[in-house]
């Protein structure tokens, strides 16, 4: 529950920081709310929560050039899968019409996240809310990251949701 709740709420830190840094895309989604989902898929690609996980192979395998033994200990690093050329032309490009926008941001196969589905919900009608309610949301100050190397985090991102700024 846990890691949810800290994944989830450094996606729609980050996502809206995206769109603030990006005012023709958060003018696009107010204009057009059916972008949201799509909006969170590259704010996951792009700005991914989680940074690494430490896996044990449990068997001998070839991953492109290197040769993983059984037992040894591998890291996968996600935001650097999710700017993968060979995967994502321009990847250093924040584009909600991405597609196809095959992130790792939630795993893969057995280790894909079980609360893969209700981050994106959550994250969702959080940013609805936000666009419908809010018509001059907008950064007050630079957005404060905490120093992690495993779930990235925001320790503050003061914003201004009307006439009065918020943290």
């Amino acid at each position: 529950f846990n890691a949810g709740a800290d994944t989830t709420r450094s996606l729609l830190c980050l996502g809206l920081d995206l769109l603030f840094d990006h005012p023709a895309t958060l003018a696009e989604l107010r204009a057009d709310p059916a972008k949201v989902p799509d909006a969170i898929e590259e704010m996951l690609r792009y700005e991914t929560p989680v940074i690494q996980f430490r896996r044990t192979a449990t068997t001998a395998i070839r991953l492109g050039n290197a040769e993983i033994q059984e037992n040894d200990r591998v890291v996968v690093f996600f935001p650097s899968a999710n700017r993968d050329a060979a995967q994502f032309p321009d990847p250093d490009r924040f584009d909600i019409r991405r597609t196809p926008n095959p992130h790792l941001a939630f795993g893969h196969d057995p280790h894909f996240c079980a609360g893969a589905n209700l981050a994106r919900l959550e994250a969702k009608h959080v940013l609805l809310e936000l666009l419908r309610g809010f018509p001059r949301l907008e950064r007050a100050a630079p957005i404060v990251r905490s120093r992690t190397n495993f779930v990235r985090s925001v320790t503050s991102q003061p914003i201004n949701l009307s006439d009065h700024a918020v943290e």
